[in-house]
Formats: C-alpha cells, structure tokens, sequence
C-alpha cells in the first residue's frame, strides 16, 4: 500500500517549522490531533480446537452412531497454524490537554487499523484426535487469516521534552480496549481412498465409516470478533507550524493480548450439514486462539492548540 503526498506541501511545512521559534502551545490548554499512517503487525500463531464427537460419531458418516452410548457426549480436537507478518493502514484522532509548565499531557485518543495478512498456512497437529487424522487421512488442512481489524480507543500520557527551537520530542504510554475483528477460514478435505482413513477402526461398520469418511470436506468462512484490553507505547516529535499548529510524527508499539472466540462453524462439515445428527441436533462448533496480537505503527499528522 503506498501513501502520497506533495512534497511542496511539505516543503513548505518544513520551512515554517524552522521559520517559528515558538513552539506550538507550551502552555496549558486543550489540542486536537489527527494522523494518518501504516502499521506492521507481527507474525501470528493460533490454535484452533472442535467441539465434536468424532467422525465416528456422526450420524451422516455413521448410521449406528445414534445407539452407541459412547458417542452420547462430546469430545474436542485440536490444530495449530501460524501466519507471518502483515501490513496495513492506521488512521488516529486525539483531544487531549497539556498541563502547563510541566511538559505533560493526557489525552483520549481513537485509532483505526487494518493489517491484511491474507496467507493461508498449513494446520499442525495439537495433539489428540487431530494428531492422528493428520498423519494420513487428511488430504489437506490448512487454515486462512485474511484481514484484522481494530477499533480502539485509549488514554494517553505524554511528556514533551523541554528543548529549544521548533522540535518537540514526547513519549507517552497508553492503555485502553478495542473492538478487534479476524476473516478466518479453514478447509479440511480427507483422502479419496477409505483405505487410507483410519476413524473408525474397530467398529463393527469400520469399512462403511470409512467410505462415507473418505472424500468428505469441511469448510469454514466467518469473521471472528474479540474485544481486547491493550497497552501501548508512543514516541514522535512535533515541528511548530504556527504557535496554534504542529506537524507530529508519532510511533506507536501495540500489545492487544490475546484474541479468543468461539464462533466457527464448518460449513460444509465432513460435507454435510454443520451438525452430527439426522434431525439436525449436536451442531458442532470451534474456537480460535491467539497469541498476543502486536503492531508497529507510524503516522503523519497535525495538531491544533485552542
């Protein structure tokens, strides 16, 4: 993604930067803030985990299912991936106050990313059911992360370093939440060959499990939303324009913690309706797990002291 702007604008911001010896509002008094910039999030590991009885215990692949005490219940699988990094466009507002004298400021401060990962990696075995499945009945297994998204709102305090001359440099800390949305997908798709599927080994109709199994697909498309408790670190500089205006590069290092939810539905699933029964009861559901969602951000903007 490429962001443009005229360079004679900022020629021109530059010059008056250097041409004003004032700072921009030293003073207290309130400001407000907007940027535009690009994040760089962190490369991505997630589990995954099925709530499900077993293929063996599915009606539509197992007809006896129904009369086996064992699969009254319901089990869980696990799978793990992992996506590398992305990037994406980051977009900020603040009103904020400055305590005069002090070089301080606090301010509340929204901001806007997406980071567009679109990469579809292979699932690795988490152990269990899964773990078994991988090792050759499962033709292809993979899961697909396309774009997350946040919408944030944080406080913020900052302190402006007392220098002379047009440039300010600040750091701040922040901490705040956000509304933190993930596109993921995930194909399973079993071998074409019963012989090679492997559930329902022991089972007085293994060989009738085994060739409804065989060929069947599971896909999964849905837009996970977690909300997250997040902390950040700020550093930039302002360059005075005018005594009420300022140029503010800012960068921005993100922690959002970890991102859960239980909204998966395959669909297909084992190329039938997402449940294990007939009648359209036991639906089957998953969850995806990460680790700490991080991102480096950099914006350009202007402020405005009042």
């Amino acid at each position: 993604m490429k962001f443009r702007c005229s360079a004679g604008a900022v020629a021109v911001a530059v010059a008056a930067g250097v041409a004003s010896p004032a700072l921009a509002q030293t003073g207290a008094g309130f400001y407000l803030g907007a940027g535009l910039g690009f994040n760089l999030a962190a490369g991505m590991r997630h589990v995954g985990t099925a709530h499900d009885g077993g293929s063996d215990c599915d009606e539509y692949i197992n007809p006896l299912a129904p009369q086996d005490p064992g699969c009254a219940g319901q089990g869980t699988s696990d799978w793990e991936s992992e996506v590398d990094g992305a990037g994406g466009i980051l977009a900020a507002a603040s009103l904020g106050y400055r305590l005069g004298g002090s070089g301080l400021r606090v301010e509340a401060e929204y901001f806007h990313r997406e980071s567009a990962f679109n990469e579809t990696a292979p699932a690795a075995a988490a152990g269990g059911a899964t773990l078994a499945k991988l090792a050759g009945e499962l033709q292809r297994a993979e899961d697909r992360i396309g774009s997350v998204t946040s919408n944030n709102l944080f406080g913020n305090v900052l302190y402006d370093f007392p220098v002379d001359g047009p440039v300010t440099p600040y750091v701040g800390f922040g901490v705040g939440f956000g509304v933190t949305a993930l596109d993921y997908g995930s194909l399973w798709v079993r071998s074409h060959d019963p012989s090679r599927i492997t559930t329902g080994a022991g089972r007085p109709n293994a060989a009738e499990i085994q060739r409804n199994l065989a060929n069947t697909t599971s896909v999964a498309r849905v837009e996970l939303r977690d909300t997250l408790f997040s902390y950040q670190a700020l550093f930039g500089a302002s360059f005075a324009l005018s005594e009420a205006v300022a140029l503010d590069v800012k960068g921005r290092w993100v922690d959002y913690g970890t991102f859960a939810d239980d909204a998966i539905v395959w669909d297909p699933l084992r190329s039938h309706p997402p449940n294990r029964r007939l009648d359209g009861s036991q639906p089957v559901s998953g969850e995806l797990e990460t680790a700490d969602m991080r991102l480096f951000g950099v914006s350009l903007g202007l402020t405005y002291s009042f």
